[in-house]
């Protein structure tokens, strides 16, 4: 949890702010922990960093799961064992503390263990892709960030910016060819597959206008991008 507070006194190094303090209005901000994810020290030696490996597997969790999943503070000890771990010991390190403006979620979207599952057989594939392919990296940043973006219009555009990059290498008739090469990738060929390019195509419009400051998309046509 977080309240908000004021000093008057900057502080002397790295220390703290010196008293007096005085509570500023607002509740502040709080979350509630409500499952635990373990990262063994030795992982690094061949993923590199705990807290990249964290972050990828959140991502797919928010994917296999429920994207309301939120990743608030990394702990280097047991959320049951901090209460009575000094506090020069505790290292807690805040993430994800910032308001979801465009919450997404799924009704009852509960861990269940076949999509545990699907996150187990798939983390390491994606830590390779997120380190490997800058298109794929910035999708995933994309998709997985664009909860957090106050604004809908540049939520739109940064999601359809990683879309073009991963489904279109040329500039060239850029709307038809994006549209076609992911109702491609999602459907295979028929009238399905037609239907579906015509939909994405619009959705692309929708793209455009935000692009040029004349957004005319609403929340659900935000919703259907990111799906």
């Amino acid at each position: 949890m977080a309240h908000f507070m004021m000093a008057f006194t900057r502080p002397s190094g790295s220390g703290h702010h010196p008293g007096p303090w005085k509570a500023a209005s607002g509740q502040g901000f709080s979350f509630d922990v409500n499952a635990e994810l373990m990262i063994p020290a030795h992982i690094e030696e061949k993923f590199g960093s705990k807290l990249e490996v964290a972050v990828t597997i959140v991502f797919l969790l928010r994917l296999a799961v429920n994207p309301a999943t939120t990743l608030p503070v990394f702990s280097n000890y047991p959320f049951a064992l901090l209460p009575k771990v000094q506090d020069n010991d505790a290292q807690l390190l805040p993430f994800e503390t910032q308001r979801r403006h465009f919450p997404l979620g799924v009704v009852g979207g509960r861990a269940t263990a076949d999509a545990v599952e699907w996150v187990k057989e798939r983390w390491q594939v994606a830590h390779k892709l997120i380190n490997g392919s800058s298109e794929f990296s910035l999708a995933v940043d994309a998709i997985d960030g664009g909860q957090f973006v106050q604004n809908p219009a540049l939520t739109l555009v940064s999601l359809w910016g990683a879309l073009e990059s991963l489904f279109s290498p040329s500039t060239a008739e850029l709307k038809f060819r994006v549209s076609s090469l992911i109702a491609a990738y999602l459907e295979p060929p028929g009238k399905s597959r037609h239907t579906l390019q015509k939909k994405i195509a619009k959705l692309y419009d929708m793209r455009s206008a935000a692009a040029h400051g004349k957004p005319k998309h609403e929340a659900e046509d935000l919703l259907l991008i990111f799906h």
